[in-house]
């Protein structure tokens, strides 16, 4: 005996499973749709903002500024340029008008404002005036008139700065003026009382 199949029952099971698939297609790509749209709404994609020229302005109004923009001032170095006051903005990381995303980081370079400070060389009684200038004037410092002490001729035997004598090797701005103690030639009196009396033949 042969089986028989009822044909309405066969395309009613046909369209269930067509029409099941064609939901869960719609589904997906709804879902996809969706996902995308959420990542470029979160990540602004498409959306740049120009970077404001903010150079030669101080570092407060600076940063306000970029706050209008959507955007975070930071102050990550301080150099010493001449001239320029202190706080004012010499140059920006990124550049101005370059286009970026919205809370993107803008790294400001700022004017310190002073000198740098530099170390004096160890001169101090153990160069000769001749060595003691050069190596001075060659790390940028000015030079007064010398103090003379009795001592060795022209050795150098302290530095005076604003009216001090250093102690070691001192931080004092760059381009300070400084005054070299020097031997004048006279023996100190140490060096006097150190030296051997001469007796005469008479004490014996």
């Amino acid at each position: 005996m042969s089986k028989t199949y009822n044909k309405p029952e066969k395309k009613h099971t046909l369209r269930f499973i067509i029409t099941n698939l064609a939901a869960m297609t719609t589904v997906v790509i709804a879902a996809i749709f969706i996902t995308f749209h959420w990542i470029d709404s979160y990540t602004e994609h498409g959306v740049a903002i120009t970077v404001p020229d903010i150079t030669g302005m101080q570092e407060k109004d600076a940063i306000n500024k970029l706050a209008e923009h959507h955007l975070i001032g930071v102050a990550s170095d301080h150099i010493f340029i001449k001239g320029v006051p202190a706080g004012e903005i010499t140059s920006q990381r990124p550049i101005a008008h370059a286009k970026v995303k919205r809370g993107r980081k803008v790294y400001l370079t700022v004017s310190s404002g002073n000198h740098p400070m530099i170390t004096v060389p160890d001169i101090a009684d153990n160069s000769s005036l001749r060595q003691a200038e050069s190596r001075l004037r060659a790390a940028g410092f000015k030079l007064t008139p010398n103090d003379t002490i009795p001592g060795e001729l022209d050795w150098v035997y302290g530095i005076r700065y604003n009216g001090r004598e250093l102690k070691g090797e001192e931080l004092i701005p760059e381009g300070a003026e400084l005054t070299l103690i020097i031997g004048g030639g006279d023996k100190t009196e140490r060096e006097t009382l150190s030296e051997p009396s001469i007796v005469e033949d008479g004490w014996f």
